[in-house]
């Protein structure tokens, strides 16, 4: 009976979890199933019909750019996918903006890191032509955009030696900065900096849209106040666009009770913004909202139609998947268990060396004393972790004077070893032996300052911790995954040689 029980429970586990690494999360559904945000009004060259291009959400996809109807009806249209050959939006595209007569500027996510950077594309007929590299990227240490741009707005003037202006939000972690770049062409940007805001320091700019007037710019900031409050605010621009002009005073949103404002997009009239609408309990939804002629002086914005876009069709869930989390906790408690009952061997394997005084029986009374005195004091350290006093002192003397110095020096024994062995076994004798090596030197450049100082001055594509982090995620990662389908593979194989008793060796072993 017990080895009919731990062969079958085996197989079954080894089953579930491979069919589960083999099947997807969820079958069919529409690409916008969990959100429709971040829209844009298109008018295309030749074409007297207007439509909506917004971006598609899904929980178990990349983002992707969709086209629809300006009154949101009829069919969805796939626009924009990543593919494999556009390594800045390789992980999805969002937050796309239209600017007459052809282009359509949006945030890419990259393939090496997901850092959001600004992409441009071309407006064909119905097709439509993405650049191959981004138009804007994410700026350098201790620059405002160093962790990516997650929203721009593109105006086009008809004077001056840069008559391309860009105010985007660049983020620095969780901390976002207006920041404003200028081109004559609107393909190579030169990046001006900040824009002078301190009204704003303490806030969290969510989106930005620009617009030109008779003397200057103006901008409309969604922005999020410390305390979870979302306003829109208006202000005026000097001509270099890095100046307000005069404060900057909020616009009222007149929105539906329980209801939030995650982005906003101004269309070019100035008078229709497309908003993405999202409530607690909802997937975000993407609104029509209007304000008057002169914004400056209405100072409100209603909801003309607040369902303009709503998400498509849900997925359907695989049933192995709605039982994940009830099959991993089982395997937790099976962990536990083995953990206890490994306890339980060593204190009986150790208890007999010291009760009959063997050979090393004051190592194993230091086996001992160290499991009792960690088990005591991590469990009070638990139970009272605001205490200052004996208890937590002596937790912190084992775990961080002990413990972690101990693992450390047992860490390094065993790098000092692995460098000598691999002296030994990096010598280039084959092709082989000279791609491994050159991979590892290439990996242990891209983890230290070195490398990034070496290849600072040279372009995005040939610094040294951009190539590592290719042939670290991409290349190892399918190697990974491969090893790790051979070893399910291998297991499942295994289980069920067992449980059909075609392994007797196995059977005895159990037994």
């Amino acid at each position: 009976m017990k080895r009919r029980t731990i062969v079958t429970a085996t197989f079954v586990a080894g089953l579930y979890y491979l069919l589960v690494f083999l099947l997807p999360p969820r079958i069919g559904g529409s690409a916008d199933a969990d959100g429709a945000s971040g829209a844009t009004l298109v008018h295309r060259p030749g074409s007297a019909q207007e439509t909506v291009i917004y971006t598609g959400t899904r929980t178990d996809r990349f983002p992707v750019l969709l086209e629809a109807s300006k009154k949101g009806t009829g069919p969805k249209r796939l626009l924009l996918a990543p593919a494999f050959n556009r390594p800045d939006d390789y992980r999805g595209a969002m937050n796309p903006q239209f600017v007459a007569p052809n282009r359509l500027y949006y945030i890419g996510l990259g393939w090496d890191d997901r850092i959001p950077r600004v992409c441009m594309a071309q407006l064909s007929g119905d097709r439509i032509r993405p650049s191959a590299r981004a138009v804007l990227s994410n700026g350098k240490a201790g620059e405002p955009d160093v962790s990516g741009i997650t929203w721009a707005s593109v105006v086009r003037t008809d004077s001056g030696a840069n008559p391309w202006r860009m105010w985007y939000v660049g983020r620095l972690g969780d901390a976002s900065t207006l920041c404003m770049a200028e081109s004559t062409d609107g393909l190579r940007w030169r990046k001006r900096g900040p824009v002078t805001a301190p009204e704003l320091a303490n806030d969290t700019i969510l989106s930005v849209n620009a617009r030109a007037t008779a003397d200057g710019f103006e901008l409309w900031l969604l922005i999020e106040h410390a305390d979870g409050r979302r306003s829109l605010v208006l202000s005026a621009l000097h001509e270099d666009g890095l100046r307000f002009r005069g404060r900057p005073y909020s616009v009222a949103l007149v929105l539906p009770d329980g209801t939030h404002l995650d982005d906003l997009r101004l269309s070019e009239t100035g008078t229709i913004l497309y908003g993405s609408l999202r409530k607690q309990s909802e997937a975000p939804r993407i609104g029509m909202l209007r304000a008057a002629p002169r914004s400056v002086s209405a100072r409100r914005l209603d909801i003309v139609e607040p369902n303009l876009i709503v998400p498509g069709a849900r997925p359907r869930s695989t049933l192995l998947y709605d039982v994940r989390d009830q099959i991993d906790n089982i395997l937790v408690v099976i962990g536990a268990f083995a953990v206890g009952l490994g306890l339980i061997g060593l204190a009986q394997v150790h208890g007999k060396r010291v009760l009959r005084a063997q050979s090393g029986w004051p190592e194993s009374v230091t086996f001992f004393v160290a499991a009792v005195a960690m088990a005591s004091f991590a469990v009070y350290a638990r139970t009272q972790p605001d205490a200052k006093n004996w208890g937590s002192q002596g937790y912190h003397l084992l775990f961080y004077g002990l413990l972690q110095p101990l693992g450390a020096s047992m860490f390094s024994l065993l790098a000092a070893y692995l460098v000598s062995a691999s002296y030994r076994a990096f010598r280039i004798r084959s092709f082989e032996g000279g791609l491994l090596a050159g991979s590892a030197l290439l990996i242990m450049l891209g983890q230290v300052p070195v490398g990034n100082w070496l290849t600072a001055n040279l372009p995005p594509y040939l610094q040294i911790p951009r190539i590592m982090a290719w042939a670290l995620f991409v290349n190892n990662t399918a190697v990974v995954r491969a090893v790790n389908f051979g070893i399910f593979v291998g297991a499942l194989a295994t289980a069920l040689r067992v449980w059909l008793s075609m392994d007797r060796a196995s059977m005895r072993s159990i037994d």
